[in-house]
């Protein structure tokens, strides 16, 4: 159902605002975007994906790799990610759905999408949707609105897609079954581990043999093209003391953007749905419309409805909560449900409600009616957006009187005479890890990045606010000679050296553990053989005594082949393990009691895999041409 798709896209795009936090206009009519740049990057059946549309969906991509490593992405891992052919492949597969979206007749309205994004809490100031937050966001992210707004629909479309295709699809009793046991098998697990550190007083680092490593790894040693400025930074601290707010400016503000501050009614519900298949017979309609029936009645001689809705209902999502719902404001639900929620009354169980998911049976829990927030309790909120605004304005006009001043004198250094103001200098930094004051903005540190020794940038804004640069020093890349970083060449070589002996002396433990056993090895080696006890194989980390590739290693084992084909590695240590017990816990009342969350675990799994093999199909059996490679 609509509340389904709702929860997981705003769950999406929280995790997108944490990467690049970006936002739509399409409450205030802004208008479809279109570009006129209509180079062709490629064609999914005839339906064209521009190059401009690429290019954007990858530079988000990258903003957000950049923000999640620190600002700086390994260039190992960059190559590994192959990032230009994913940002392809997601645009065909986006391509694909929506034209089978269109085939259908499936679509995501204004009003769905205007709802996701109304209900995020980024957004929000003190429960409200705040629009300078919104806009502060659009800043922030470097997109126009329907870039964003483009994004957001094929994640909620592919969403609602997968959904429509999963209806119908079934878990038997015995399946369910097969994996509790499954699950519930516990292994118990004895290993060696061994450290590379351990094996660092084996390496033997000559300047030989340094020498020719550097010759055939000094890639690794190459540097970043790097800069050194110094620069004028005019700061909003130092404004914001005179920009002060009167109590008329508050009220004025206030008066005018009430919307601001209007809370809607909301209403929390809890549900129990029985899905219905699009496609369905008469029969499966009226069966899954008895149930609900049945559910009703017996609410009304006093079962929870709580209780109820945990065992029975099919939407995954609310079930183990009870049914819950949370609160929410008119319009967000599907029609028929959104219609008889905003007519009960509190306390009310209604049902049975078809919608286009199946048949609802819906409690009213609480009403919290509408109202405006009091100007006392958003003053303070108002007196912040007006301050920062006036503190902005005084900035930039501050910045641009000095550049233009700047100019006319020719130096920042006769600037800073004159006007007093200090001028500060940063060290060399490369475009990956900046100087702190200049922040990681692409266009910023593009613009820097531009400039060629003793030429002046435009107005930059910064983290703390507005900065004017001049370019002292520009240094390209550069492989150092040997004696320059010797003793990282020494530390590189001997890290990866004493990783190659560790892995090779593992190996040979394994190998004879394997014919006189894991305990007779270790005291030729001097050992310790650690015991995990039985933990059950979906315990990621064996009661937290293995790290997660080790244990995850070690649920191929069986009792047929105790020793694995070859030793795990996590980090820089290896572990040669040994499977020393197997049990089968199969606990049937403990199984009464899952088997329905089983099965529908199992049933979304089989949605996913459905749902994945669908998009192969469709990519195997589409026209797409490649125009320009990525």
């Amino acid at each position: 159902m609509l509340e389904i798709i709702r929860k997981n896209a705003a769950s999406w795009l929280m995790k997108f605002i944490l990467g690049a936090i970006v936002v739509v206009f399409i409450f205030w009519g802004v208008g479809t975007f279109r570009s006129g740049r209509l180079d062709v990057m490629a064609k999914v059946n005839g339906e064209k994906i521009l190059v401009e549309e690429f290019q954007k969906a990858y530079n988000s991509y990258v903003e957000r790799l950049r923000k999640m490593y620190g600002g700086n992405i390994p260039d190992a891992l960059f190559k590994r990610l192959k990032v230009k052919e994913n940002v392809l492949n997601q645009l065909i597969d986006n391509v694909l759905i929506r034209q089978e979206a269109r085939r259908i007749g499936l679509k995501i309205t204004d009003k769905e999408l205007q709802q996701v994004i109304l209900n995020i809490p980024a957004f929000k100031q003190g429960g409200v949707f705040d629009k300078r937050l919104y806009q502060m966001a659009l800043r922030n992210a470097h997109l126009t609105p329907v870039d964003f707004e483009n994004q957001l629909r094929d994640e909620m479309l592919s969403r609602k897609l997968q959904f429509v295709m999963s209806s119908g699809l079934y878990c038997p009793d015995n399946e369910a079954l097969s994996f509790f046991k499954y699950q519930n098998a516990k292994l118990d697990v004895e290993y060696l581990k061994i450290d590379a550190s351990s094996c660092v007083n084996d390496v033997n680092a000559t300047d030989k043999k340094l020498k020719e490593w550097f010759e055939k790894h000094k890639e690794r040693f190459r540097t970043d093209p790097q800069v050194r400025l110094k620069y004028l930074l005019f700061s909003k601290d130092e404004f914001e003391r005179a920009a002060n707010v009167t109590k008329k400016e508050i009220k004025e503000y206030y008066n005018e953007h009430l919307s601001e501050f209007h809370v809607p009614e909301k209403r929390k519900a809890r549900h129990i749905l029985i899905k219905v298949p699009r496609d369905a017979n008469a029969t499966v309609v009226e069966a899954a419309k008895k149930k609900i029936e049945d559910l009703k009645k017996k609410i009304e001689k006093g079962s929870s409805f709580e209780d109820l809705a945990e065992k029975f209902s099919q939407d995954e999502a609310s079930a183990k909560n009870g049914g819950d719902l949370g609160y929410f404001t008119k319009g967000t639900m599907v029609k028929p449900f959104d219609e008889k929620v905003f007519s009960m009354k509190k306390g009310e169980v209604a049902g049975p409600v078809r919608t286009v998911f199946g048949w609802h049976l819906i409690k009213l829990e609480d009403i919290k009616k509408e109202y405006t927030k009091p100007l006392k309790e958003v003053e303070k909120h108002i007196a912040k957006i007006l301050k920062d605004k006036k503190a902005k304005k005084l900035m930039w006009d501050e910045a641009n009187k000095a550049y233009d001043m700047i100019i006319e004198l020719g130096s920042l250094e006769a600037y800073a005479k004159t006007s007093g103001k200090k001028l500060k200098e940063t060290g060399l930094f490369p475009k990956e890890s900046p100087d702190p004051v200049i922040g990681f903005k692409p266009q910023v540190l593009d613009m820097i990045f531009s400039l060629d020794k003793g030429e002046l940038s435009s107005l930059l804004e910064v983290p703390k606010g507005v900065m004017v640069a001049e370019l002292v020093e520009k240094r390209p890349p550069y492989i150092p000679k040997f004696e320059e970083v010797k003793a990282k060449v020494e530390d590189a070589y001997t890290e990866d050296e004493s990783l190659d002996l560790c892995k090779k002396k593992a190996e040979k433990i394994l190998e004879m553990a394997k014919k006189k056993g894991i305990k007779e090895v270790a005291k030729k080696y001097n050992l310790k053989v650690k015991d995990t006890g039985f933990y059950k194989r979906t315990d990621q980390g064996a009661g937290g005594k293995l790290p997660f590739p080790v244990a995850q290693g070690a649920l191929s084992l069986s009792k047929k082949k105790p020793y694995p084909e070859k030793v795990f590695q996590s980090g820089r240590s290896f572990y040669i393990v040994h499977l020393k017990g197997f049990k089968e816990d199969a606990d049937m009342k403990e199984f009464s009691k899952e088997k329905d969350k089983i099965k529908k675990r199992i049933a979304a799994s089989k949605a996913q895999i459905a749902f994945s093999s669908w998009l192969k199909h469709q990519r195997e059996t589409a026209k797409i041409e490649i125009i320009r490679k990525p």
